[in-house]
Parts: C-alpha cells; structure tokens; sequence
C-alpha cells in the first residue's frame, strides 16, 4: 500500500504540473492555444483512475495510512481546477462555433470574426452567462469582446431581415419600401462579413432599387470593416 501511495502522489503532481501547464502563466486566466477538450478530457480520465480511498487500496479505515487522507484533498482540490480549465476551453469552442473562421485568437479579441449566417442572439446570450460564472479577468474580457463582436453582426443581420421583411412581400415591394428605408439598407449591408448573407440581403436590395427605379447596387467582400 506504502508503494502504491507513493505512485499516486506521484501521479497527483503529474496531473497538476499539467493543469498548470495549460494557462499562459502563473496567473491561470488565458489558456494556452494548444489546450483542447479532449487534452483535458484525458488528464480527467487520468485523474479519476488515481486511489485514494481505503476501499481503493482494499484496507480498512482505520489500517489506512494518514498520507491517504491527503491524496482524496488534493484529488478533490486538481478536479475543482480541472473542471475550470474544461469549461473555459469548452465555452472557447461553442465561441469559435458562431463564426466561419477555422481558428480564432484567444489570447487577444481580434475583430476579424464573420459570425455564421444562422447565429442567433440567444446563443450568444447563453454563452455570455455561462462566461460570467468563470474566473480570469483577461479570459472574461476577451470573451465578452468576441461576443460584442458576434452579437454586433448578428443583430445587424437580423435588422435586414426585418427592414426587407416589411419592404418585399413575396418578391414585390410594399409601401414600406422607401427611398430613405432603400439607403439605409444599402450603407447597412456594405458592413456585413458574411458572403451569404450578403449576397441574399444584395439580392433583395435590388429587387426593391429594380422596382422602384433607383437601379441596382453591388457590393464586393473586399469591403472594409467597422
């Protein structure tokens, strides 16, 4: 029992050498871009394996060395940081689900996200609570600026749909459709990152300039942004 002991406090400060090793710095607040939840799910597995209980090493409680009492404290202690270093990588990747690109910076918010065209305001919400309910300061920050920046575009695209909504009643403009309402929708859309949404809000601008007589206007994706 004394040897298998040995291994587990060996193996306890393993596991924590690990979970320090995933935040940038000694401050544990931004993780580092090479933590992912399956490198945690496997320390998670490691950690629940390790013997720190008296029906784990097949004694009895009062045959137990006082060194075990110690192991289940610091088990318990390396789970409570395990899990925040899961849930914050978890939360990175339900962020890096609202936009199109392949990868994001989460050292530093870098306003070059283009939100996915089905991103709602609710998912954002959710994960903006959820962020809250964390620890690091740098961490929170750089969430909540990547999320303005999601909930910035998506309330964007959803404003076009309600203006185009209320202007096209099945392809055919309403009295809703002005020449003022056409403008704003056009300086509107040229903000717009992502290409489908962009192309199918430039379709329904034209339709409406077409119909009304202001022509037709184009915007490429090589626009800037604000």
């Amino acid at each position: 029992a004394v040897t298998t002991i040995s291994n587990q406090q060996k193996q306890l400060e393993t596991i924590q050498t690990a979970i320090d090793d995933a935040y940038e710095d000694e401050t544990q607040d931004l993780l580092k871009p090479n933590v992912t939840v399956e490198s945690m799910t496997k320390i998670e597995n490691n950690l629940n394996r390790l013997k720190v209980t008296a029906a784990n090493f097949s004694l009895s409680a009062k045959d137990l060395p006082a060194e075990v009492e110690s192991l289940g404290q610091q088990k318990a202690q390396l789970q409570t940081q395990l899990q925040i270093v899961s849930d914050k990588v978890k939360l990175q990747q339900q962020l890096l689900k609202l936009f199109t690109n392949e990868s994001i910076n989460f050292q530093e918010a870098i306003n070059d996200v283009i939100i996915q065209p089905d991103a709602t305001l609710k998912e954002i919400e959710t994960i903006r609570e959820a962020v809250t309910l964390l620890p690091g300061e740098q961490w929170q920050a750089m969430m909540k600026e990547y999320l303005d920046y999601a909930q910035a575009q998506v309330s964007r695209a959803n404003d076009l749909r309600t203006s185009f909504e209320e202007m096209l009643d099945d392809g055919k403009v309403t009295d809703a459709a002005t020449y003022e309402r056409y403008l704003t929708a056009a300086d509107s859309i040229t903000q717009v990152r992502n290409p489908e949404l962009k192309e199918t809000f430039q379709t329904q601008l034209n339709q409406i300039g077409e119909q009304l007589g202001f022509g037709s206007m184009y915007y490429s994706q090589d626009e800037t942004y604000e």
